[in-house]
């Protein structure tokens, strides 16, 4: 496949985007069905619990505003493609970093280490008294979270329609790790690698 190829059925303007903002559409109305069939009484809850069981990391998503810092935790990023490379995020559509994120615009990926979940609660909306501010490093006029694992500046390439949230398509510009354990989230807590046996 050619460099720069793009399959047309993932050839969608970003404004395409509704009434309602970046990552609405007219599929809304369309997708309107039956809940899964899933344990429980809510739905909604026993699915969240099912989908719980996938462990996954833990990272903080971030932008700039003029001279504000915005982020929010996530863990819903993941790597896409190797060529180009693109990352992706899914942010919930009520959530302020929704309407921060555009094409052209900037968003950091800071991957959380194990002894950050303090963070992980403060960009979550959990925190805690007498916690430290966080720190951040400006990278390509982007904020990263100070002392995480790994760290990502990527460019909005394209917004999608997600549901009750929106999938951004990042096409990263700026990587790097570091040592350390990955702070994980299984079953609604926090999780660390457990020993090499």
């Amino acid at each position: 496949m050619e460099a720069g190829f793009r399959p047309a059925e993932f050839d969608f303007p970003l404004s395409f985007t509704g009434p309602d903002g970046i990552g609405a559409t007219p599929f809304d109305e369309v997708l309107e069905q039956e809940a899964p069939d899933v344990d429980g009484d809510d739905p909604a809850v026993a699915l969240r619990q099912v989908l719980g069981q996938f462990a996954t990391g833990v990272t903080v998503i971030t932008t700039l505003k003029g001279e504000q810092v915005h982020g929010m935790t996530a863990n819903a990023f993941m790597s896409v493609s190797l060529e180009p490379p693109l990352v992706l995020v899914s942010v919930d559509r009520r959530t302020k970093m929704c309407s921060l994120l555009h094409e052209g615009s900037h968003y950091g990926v800071s991957v959380l280490c194990e002894t950050q979940s303090a963070l992980s609660d403060r960009f979550a909306g959990r925190a805690g008294e007498g916690l430290p501010e966080p720190r951040f490093a400006v990278v390509r006029e982007t904020p990263l979270v100070e002392g995480a694992l790994a760290h990502f500046v990527a460019s909005v390439q394209r917004s999608y329609w997600g549901g009750d949230h929106s999938l951004f398509l990042g096409r990263v510009e700026y990587a790097r790790h570091h040592s350390g354990s990955p702070l994980l989230f299984h079953g609604g807590r926090y999780e660390r690698l457990g020993q090499a046996r």
